[in-house]
């Protein structure tokens, strides 16, 4: 399966990263097991799906932390 072209290009927020991450990404960004920073990430609203992939949302995970830590 080819990789489509698109002249969309991602959303970088600050930090030079992408605004959304997968899975993974999310867990090393928060240090937490699978399914608690999945559990975190639903409890916040920070999922998001496109087609079959479930992103994660770094401005609402941010938002959550700079709240939770009085930042």
């Amino acid at each position: 399966m080819r990789a489509r072209k698109t002249n969309m290009e991602p959303t970088i927020v600050s930090g030079g990263k992408n605004r959304l991450m997968d899975t993974e990404e999310l867990r090393a960004y928060t240090n937490l097991g699978r399914n608690k920073a999945m559990e975190l990430g639903d409890k916040i609203g920070a999922r998001v799906k496109v087609g079959k992939r479930v992103l994660w949302d770094r401005v609402k995970i941010d938002q959550y932390l700079n709240n939770l830590t009085g930042v």
